[in-house]
């Protein structure tokens, strides 16, 4: 006699992105509200690889119980003896090492889609997961909706006779009309670096009909490889944006042409208008499924011959809302149903989905990518597992994160960035007029050296992670220097360093604000002035405040050593244009029009930034995918001065987080340090801090 008690699996999350949100959700409403009796879920655990808060303030946001466990690294996720299975949510180029870590702890793992970027190591997943032991299936949700089934169910009883062809199209239409599409180059849809492109992330929707139509039904002895005929569209980023597929079986003289583009809308209107999204043709009727080929909401079967409307059976497949729950359900739940029956009955994989199925696919997949010529970077298409891989551990991630959207944006935009960069900020010149004379100073992040001459005084070495900034920098020295040479009747002299001859006591250097290159306690003061909120990770910023620290000499007590003043932008901006404010997001994505002509600024002009989930390795996928750079939306108006920028003006997208009221002091303490002031000015956090005193004997 079967038991009454609902088999419980629980969870545990890896990645705190978009699609683990919208899966977490579903894991947690009520399975009666979809009639189902015998299996429930728990969600005991997430992970970020970049921060416990984070994957504290993903639990917190999806309503999970106060039980469930919060880890800053999947290492520790895996290890967590109470979690059953791992719901692997970051995007397609972490599949395969993320996967590989679970399943090489022994956990049972769900990995999302695309399986992974290459079929080796599809093949490679299936092959560990078989050693261990483990349940391992690919999350391609629709395969599990009771419409899919129904669909299957009705091919398999030759409603619509032998199937010759099936036609799908999963296409968005985000052509932007001046021959790119309205993603940054850095997001996941189009970025190589994170197995970018239509194909692994949207057309295997349309290989999912394909194959669960033409192939899935057939009997185990009678499934054959098919012949793939592609023909792709590269974006210049290299990813792929528009795909079309012939997969031909020839046994059994079938096709599917599967579709996608980001360029094109398989849903114009997005009301259906433009016809069914999945056509099965069969020899004695068609079926039709309308609705996005990743979440069908409906389907009409017409009988070969039918000229009435009363022959076309039309059936509806709502998803079951839980009203106790916000009045949520997307239809995720019932591939996490399929996973907990086959944990209760002890079965490896899914019949709906069998490990076999899923490398076939990405065979095609991989086929269609080389026909292309689409190539991806090694560090993702390896299957060479590795624990320590920064797909792993986010470890370097944030280093290449800030290259994309810091490093490489200022040096490209260096000149037009300086010519609005000309007037000091009040609270920093204060600053730097009450050194003494003859104080050395630091400057790290010195952009054009705008602060090098405010108090001539003193002895100041600027650095900048930039080299066309510091060449900047340097020619603003020679600059001073001349002025100070008129003025003074001298030739020149002082320190070299700005490109020749220098102002007195000045000098500059490209250095990285993490890794600098000053000797402990040799600086009596030091400024870092908008550097620190382009750090991607708290404990980036942390440690940029703790180098900082480390350059300042001791004193008797804190205000007797040396000092450090960091700027920062503020989250709290309820006055500016800007509209940034109190509860708002923290981390974003800024744009800088690169115009052709710009005007001296004459205020602050500027709208929101784009909205990322900053460097969680797995919240990188933003709509669909994982945590390893940031989902970003459609570029935005610029945030600089100057007038609106025209289609052909180049946009490049800056990363800052900002910082709400108390987090800059925070930071100082755990970085070791205290603070001797602090304030807000016009729409910026200062801080001046310093490091404890020396213990006394």
């Amino acid at each position: 006699m079967a038991s009454s008690t609902p088999y419980t699996v629980r969870w545990g999350i890896m990645a705190t992105g978009w699609i683990a949100e919208v899966f977490t959700k579903d894991l947690l409403t009520n399975p009666a509200v979809r009639n189902v009796h015998d299996v429930r879920h728990e969600v005991v655990a997430a992970a970020s690889s970049s921060s416990k808060d984070k994957a504290a303030a993903f639990l917190s946001k999806v309503e999970a119980p106060s039980s469930a466990k919060a880890y800053g690294s999947y290492h520790e996720l895996v290890a967590d003896p109470d979690v059953d299975i791992v719901y692997v949510a970051t995007p397609h180029s972490h599949h395969f090492q993320n996967a590989m870590l679970a399943l090489d702890a022994g956990k049972n793992v769900l990995c999302e889609k695309a399986l992974t970027v290459t079929a080796s190591q599809a093949r490679k997943l299936v092959e560990t997961a078989r050693a261990k032991g483990v349940f391992f299936m690919e999350a391609v949700w629709t395969r599990y909706f009771p419409l899919s089934i129904q669909v299957r169910n009705l091919i398999s009883s030759g409603a619509i006779g032998t199937v010759y062809r099936t036609i799908a199209d999963l296409s968005i239409g985000r052509d932007s009309g001046d021959g790119k599409v309205d993603f940054p180059d850095s997001h996941r849809m189009v970025n190589p670096d994170l197995a970018g492109g239509a194909l692994l992330d949207l057309g295997i929707y349309a290989l999912t009909w394909v194959f669960q139509t033409l192939y899935h039904l057939q009997p185990e002895e009678k499934k054959e490889q098919p012949n793939v005929m592609a023909a792709v569209n590269k974006y210049h980023t290299g990813a792929d944006e528009t795909t079309s597929i012939i997969v031909q079986f020839p046994q059994h003289k079938s096709h599917g042409i599967a579709l996608t583009s980001l360029r094109v809308s398989s849903d114009v209107d997005g009301k259906n208008s433009a016809g069914p999204a999945i056509r099965i043709q069969g020899s004695a009727g068609e079926i039709q499924v309308v609705g996005p080929a990743y979440c069908p909401l409906q389907y009409r079967v017409i009988k070969k011959g039918g000229a009435g409307a009363d022959e076309v059976q039309v059936v509806d497949c709502p998803i079951p809302k839980d009203a106790g729950r916000g009045n949520w359900g997307q239809g995720m739940f019932w591939e996490a149903d399929e996973c907990a029956r086959c944990l209760r009955d002890g079965r490896k994989e899914s019949a709906t989905l069998p490990w076999s199925e899923s490398i076939t696919i990405m065979e095609v997949m991989e086929e269609t990518l080389r026909q292309g010529g689409v190539v991806y970077p090694d560090v993702i298409s390896t299957d060479a597992y590795d624990a320590q891989s920064p797909l792993n551990t986010g470890k370097r991630l944030a280093e290449a994160y800030e290259r994309a959207h810091v490093h490489g944006v200022y040096e490209a935009i260096a000149p037009h960035f300086s010519a609005t960069r000309y007037k000091p900020w009040p609270a920093v010149e204060s600053f730097l007029r009450s050194q003494v004379p003859g104080a050395v100073g630091l400057d790290v992040g010195c952009g054009n050296g705008k602060y090098l001459g405010v108090n001539p005084d003193v002895f100041m070495v600027g650095s900048d992670r930039s080299p066309s900034l510091v060449a900047l920098a340097r020619g603003r020295c020679m600059q001073l220097q001349a002025q100070q040479g008129d003025s003074t009747g001298a030739e020149g002299g002082g320190q070299a360093g700005c490109g020749g001859r220098a102002v007195v006591g000045t000098d500059v250097l490209v250095a990285d604000g993490l890794l600098l290159p000053f000797r402990e306690r040799v600086a009596d003061f030091v400024i870092c002035v908008a550097v620190i909120h382009h750090m991607s990770t708290r404990a980036r910023r942390q440690e940029a405040i703790r180098q900082l620290l480390r350059c300042v000499k001791l004193g008797e007590a804190a205000k007797t050593g040396g000092q450090v003043l960091v700027y920062v932008w503020a989250l709290e901006q309820g006055t500016s244009r800007r509209g940034w404010d109190e509860g708002g997001e923290q981390d974003l994505l800024v744009p800088w029009v690169l115009k052709s002509q710009q005007k001296q600024p004459k205020g602050q002009k500027s709208r929101k930034g784009n909205k990322t989930q900053a460097i969680d390795s797995g919240d990188f996928a933003g709509q669909g995918g994982g945590e390893a750079l940031p989902p970003t939306p459609a570029p935005v108006a610029s945030a600089e001065p100057g007038p609106s920028p025209s289609h052909t003006d180049p946009v490049f997208q800056r990363y800052y987080h900002l910082y709400r009221k108390g987090e800059l002091e925070e930071d100082v303490l755990a970085a070791g340090g205290v603070v001797v002031s602090s304030g807000y000015e016009r729409d910026n956090w200062w801080v001046v801090a310093a490091n404890e005193a020396p213990s006394q004997g």
